[in-house]
């Protein structure tokens, strides 16, 4: 097998091309524009290939009777031990199958595929699985950079067209990537940067470029390590995809294909009797598919949910229900869908720009099934938040009358409120829901929102919340439905849900401070009036108290008078009985008294007054003169 002609490209060229594209890789990939990281990648794939293709020329440059250097091996005498014998001898052994390895032949170039390729569809996959990117426009400069590259690269890739392989793809392949993604994401982020943020989704396309160019390297590189390498001159670079050879100007041609794989892997599609035989089968096939494609337009299957109004060169003629059906077919007849049953629940809110998915709608979505699915002790969803401190995605706000005073004013006022509705059940229900409507969710949103605008503006607060919620909800859905019927738009409000109506969240601090303040005063009430009942239970005791006492002393005083009077008396009648004995006998008594007060001294008369000496010390043992 004869080498291709870019083996003739100098070595030194394939490694300083590689270099230079793993500089530009490296340097583009540490940017933040997710645009420019991806033209890094593009290049960091280009300089695998560069490398590997370096790699792959040396070794369709070694002579066909090459083999591996040899070195000289002077082992030492073997151990005495028998276990170091062994060990010794399979060292030697291990050493000598891993001298007899082609590193740079057989596994280089695979490794060197794998790793980079490996690198890059990893990358690939997670800067584009980044949220947000659609939405942030990329910088001016990254736009004029890109397409500044591609002059370049343009001429690169021209300069390496130049020396086209006999089979499979050549090395201009590896600039054809980097030249694409330069172009298509230079374009897409010049209207990105312009304010037209659609244009990011081409950097979904440059993504698939290089996760495909990547994925196959890859491919490539595993299926080398279980295949026959061959002599030399034949070996290839798995590095070198081929689906990048599909980005040109033009149709893919079959029969480049063709000549690749009988070149690449030895298949002759053109001695294939099956691939004749569909080459021959296939316009009659393609017309017999179209014509059964066709009169399948003839058969409608409608599910238990559903009907469909039957339509015959665009006149409803009938309206079926569930089953197989059968009709002219298109352009003749056709069949619109319309639900059968379906109850839906549409939260009555308004989004902040025309056009826009409404907040409410996306929360919403399935808090049934999550509410009813919800454990004893599991965490609740947002959806079931009812409380009016916090701002909630199906609520809306509204203007409200108000009085201060003499003064007219208004006030703000939030509503969580939610139609329940289905389409009509009968065939003209059916026919006005798919001509009257275009869009029922939006026709109810906004014939509700009048309605509320209506009752608001001439309702106070207190009035709102203390009105009888449910005369409200009957009143508010008998004037729905007959606005909306009035419409024809086939649309049968089931039910009204007024899940809030109360002030807005913003006041709810203030609202909190209101009730602590009456929730305070209530309680210093009646720690008021706790200590007045203590203070009179106080006053009430020290009262009694003192009655009492003063009743105890009065009868004290009284009886001690009594018994004065009665001692006085019986003195009295005792003097008029004996005088004489009566004093003496008084005298007695009080002198007796004295007596046992007083500490007295006896002397006898008859002792000497001159020699008598007197101890008036006290007595041991005694309190008393002696």
């Amino acid at each position: 097998m004869t080498a291709s002609p870019s083996s003739r490209v100098p070595v030194w060229a394939l490694a300083a091309s590689g270099a230079l594209a793993l500089v530009l890789g490296v340097v583009a990939s540490a940017l933040a524009p997710l645009v420019v990281r991806l033209e890094g990648l593009a290049f960091l794939l280009a300089a695998t290939g560069f490398i590997g293709e370096a790699l792959v020329t040396a070794v369709r440059r070694r002579p066909g009777a090459w083999s591996g250097p040899m070195r000289a091996m002077v082992y030492p005498k073997l151990p005495a031990h028998p276990l170091l014998r062994q060990a010794t001898l399979g060292a030697r052994r291990a050493r000598a199958r891993l001298d007899a390895i082609d590193w740079i032949g057989d596994w280089a170039p695979g490794a060197v595929a794998a790793v980079g390729n490996l690198l890059v569809l990893a990358s690939a996959i997670g800067y584009l699985r980044t949220p947000g990117w659609m939405d942030v426009p990329p910088p001016t400069w990254a736009a004029i950079a890109l397409l500044t590259a591609t002059i370049p690269l343009v001429f690169a890739q021209r300069l390496a067209a130049a020396h086209p392989p006999v089979h499979g793809a050549g090395i201009e392949v590896l600039v054809r990537v980097p030249l694409v993604t330069a172009l298509v994401g230079g374009a897409a982020s010049l209207f990105a940067a312009q304010g037209y943020l659609w244009a990011n989704a081409a950097l979904y396309t440059i993504g698939a470029i290089l996760v495909l160019a990547a994925a196959e390297s890859l491919l490539r590189a595993i299926a080398q390590c279980f295949l026959p390498l061959g002599p030399f001159a034949g070996r290839k670079n798995p590095a070198l995809p081929w689906l990048p050879s599909l980005l040109r100007l033009g149709w893919p041609r079959p029969g480049r294909a063709a000549r690749w794989l009988r070149d690449a892997y030895h298949i002759d599609l053109t001695r294939s009797w099956v691939l004749a035989f569909m080459a021959r089968a296939a316009l009659p096939v393609l017309l017999f598919v179209a014509a059964l494609a066709w009169l399948s337009t003839a058969v409608t299957v409608l599910g238990v949910s559903e009907r469909a109004v039957i339509e015959r060169l665009g006149v409803p003629v009938d309206v079926v229900g569930p089953g197989i059906h059968a009709h002219w077919p298109w352009p003749v007849g056709r069949a619109r869908r319309v639900e059968r049953g379906v109850v839906h629940q549409l939260p009555i809110v308004f989004s902040a720009r025309p056009g826009g998915r409404l907040l409410a709608e996306l929360a919403s979505a399935g808090a049934a099934d999550a509410e009813a699915a919800m454990g004893a002790e599991a965490i609740p969803a947002a959806t079931a938040d009812r409380l009016w401190d916090g701002t909630h995605p199906g609520e809306a706000s509204y203007l409200i009358a108000s009085r201060s005073g003499d003064r007219d004013g208004f006030q703000i006022v939030n509503v969580d409120l939610r139609v329940v509705f289905r389409t009509a059940d009968d065939a003209e229900g059916a026919m006005a829901s798919v001509y009257g409507a275009d869009d029922p969710a939006s026709l109810i949103r906004a014939t509700a929102g009048r309605l509320l605008v209506s009752h608001f503006s001439s309702s106070t607060l207190d009035q709102l919340l203390g009105e009888n919620r449910a005369q409200f909800v009957g009143r508010f859905r008998d004037d729905l439905q007959a606005r909306i019927g009035a419409m024809h738009a086939g649309i049968a409000v089931i039910d009204v849900i007024v899940e809030a109506i109360h002030p807005p969240s913003a006041s709810a601090a203030a609202y909190h401070n209101v009730q602590a303040a009456g929730i305070r005063s209530d309680a210093m009430r009646f720690q008021s009036l706790a200590r007045a009942y203590a203070l009179r239970g106080s006053a009430a005791e020290d009262e009694a108290r003192t009655v009492n006492q003063a009743r105890a002393a009065a009868s004290e005083k009284l009886g001690a008078a009594q018994a004065t009077l009665a001692t006085f008396q019986a003195s009295t009648t005792s003097q008029r009985a004996g005088p004489d004995v009566f004093v003496f006998e008084s005298w007695l008594t009080h002198v007796g008294a004295a007596l046992n007060r007083a500490h007295l001294t006896i002397i006898d008369h008859r002792l000497d007054g001159e020699k008598a000496t007197l101890d008036l010390r006290p007595v041991a043992g005694t309190g008393g003169t002696p």
